[in-house]
């Protein structure tokens, strides 16, 4: 898909994987509106499942089992938050390893290189080096985690406060690590999470609208 988005459509290495992504994010929309279906009901019923929990604490097992028939009877799937994530796990794993290979052999040879053939915006002179080789990685990694951060207070509406913060902090311990990667991967998740973050922003005029339109009737 990148060579046809690098050769025929005619985008650099960078821009095919902009487009690779949002390519991606499309035909996971029926997932996601179940992932989003997913959250609502277990924000709906939190009150409820706390209860349980309550109830419960000192038997865990049993809690569990409650929990489980909860779900079966509200018609919950707790792992349908996890399915976009799941099914975008070889498409991330995919890209890793082309563009490791892209380091060792630069479609079109060194000459592309040198053209900036993998260049996006001349940020980062090459998509196949690690995300620190050059100072743009840096901005492209401040983005990173920003996004990140954001596209985690959309998301994780159903934990409490403690968790949210927590989840919104992992990003800061991740990008050291994240830095090590491929700057097109990183261009990846940059592209995954500004997409995130585009259907929060979607989500929250929805509910804006529907409130409005609920007050005034």
């Amino acid at each position: 898909v990148l060579n046809w988005l690098h050769s025929s459509v005619g985008l650099s290495w960078a821009w095919s994987i902009v487009a690779l992504t949002v390519m991606v994010r499309m035909l996971l929309v029926p997932l996601t509106v179940k992932q989003i279906h997913s959250m609502q009901n277990l924000q709906r019923y939190a009150p409820q499942m706390k209860e349980i929990q309550k109830k419960y604490k000192q038997d865990k097992q049993k809690q569990n089992e409650e929990l489980m028939k909860f779900y079966k009877e509200n018609q919950i799937n707790p792992a349908a938050s996890c399915l976009p994530m799941l099914v975008q796990l070889p498409v991330f794993l995919g890209l890793y390893y082309a563009l490791k290979n892209f380091a060792k052999h630069p479609p079109g040879g060194a000459a592309a290189v040198a053209h900036h053939d993998f260049g996006w915006l001349h940020f980062i002179p090459s998509i196949a080096d690690h995300t620190t080789s050059h100072w743009g990685g840096f901005v492209l990694l401040f983005v990173y985690v920003t996004s990140q951060m954001a596209s985690t207070l959309f998301m994780a509406t159903t934990v409490d406060k403690m968790q949210r913060y927590l989840f919104m902090a992992m990003p800061l311990v991740f990008v050291f690590v994240i830095a090590h990667f491929p700057a097109g991967l990183v261009l990846y998740w940059v592209t995954t999470n500004l997409w995130t973050v585009g259907q929060g922003l979607i989500r929250s005029e929805e509910r804006r609208v529907g409130k409005e339109c609920r007050s005034r009737w």
